[in-house]
């Protein structure tokens, strides 16, 4: 989702878009023009450099996707993402929540740092779920500590802290840091080894976006040789 399509996005409902649809990977930022085969690393087309790389984490290859838990996109790739996540090897795989200086996503950020503070992943498909299915407004903070607390499992007291911590704050701080430091104005979007953009185009689906980011892996693995 781009930033100036947030809130038409948001009114037409376009959440209801499958993974699949070529209308919904279109709006993941995107050129127009023909989708080259899946599993390709062609600059220009399935990636662009970046100018300013950044540096490994730990000397090891990192792989960090932009998102947000307001974004009906984000939603859908999801599930498909983590599924790759779980099949990587050698690879640090991180998750990076966007803002856009939206106060909304602020809250949303907030509570994705918190959930991993905590340890408590089964929040984070049930705060996607909330969300996009269930139409729960999910975008201050009573409405996320009240959510929170409804939840099994979840301490409402020490989840509270946590969310109100400097730490959190400071997570923040750094994932609008990284936003414009990687050029991100579209989500879901995905960076590889610091210096690779994924992109995307009409006719690509979430498959084809993960086979592609397997080809540039390869492709930076060869670069650091």
């Amino acid at each position: 989702m781009q930033r100036r399509q947030f809130i038409a996005t948001l009114i037409a409902g376009l959440g209801a878009a499958t993974s699949n649809s070529a209308l919904a990977q279109a709006a993941l930022g995107g050129a127009l023009s023909p989708a080259p085969a899946s599993g390709a690393a062609i600059a220009g087309q399935t990636y662009a450099v970046l100018n300013t790389p950044a540096p490994a984490a730990g000397g090891k290859m990192e792989v960090l996707e932009f998102f947000s838990y307001g974004c009906p996109h984000c939603h859908e790739f999801a599930e498909p993402f983590e599924r790759w996540s779980k099949k990587q090897k050698d690879i640090v795989v991180r998750r990076v929540p966007v803002t856009f200086g939206r106060p909304q996503w602020v809250v949303l950020g907030r509570l994705f740092y918190t959930i991993q503070l905590m340890k408590l992943p089964s929040l984070d498909a049930a705060a996607f779920a909330a969300i996009h299915q269930q139409g729960r407004m999910l975008y201050d903070d009573q409405a996320v500590l009240q959510w929170a607390a409804s939840q099994p499992g979840v301490d409402a007291n020490k989840f509270k802290e946590v969310y109100f911590s400097q730490e959190v704050t400071n997570a923040m701080k750094k994932a609008d840091a990284m936003a414009v430091s990687y050029q991100i104005d579209a989500v879901p979007s995905i960076i590889v080894g610091g210096r690779y953009k994924m992109l995307q185009q009409r006719g690509m689906n979430f498959t084809d976006l993960l086979a592609n980011t397997d080809a540039v892996i390869k492709l930076a693995r060869q670069a650091q040789k």
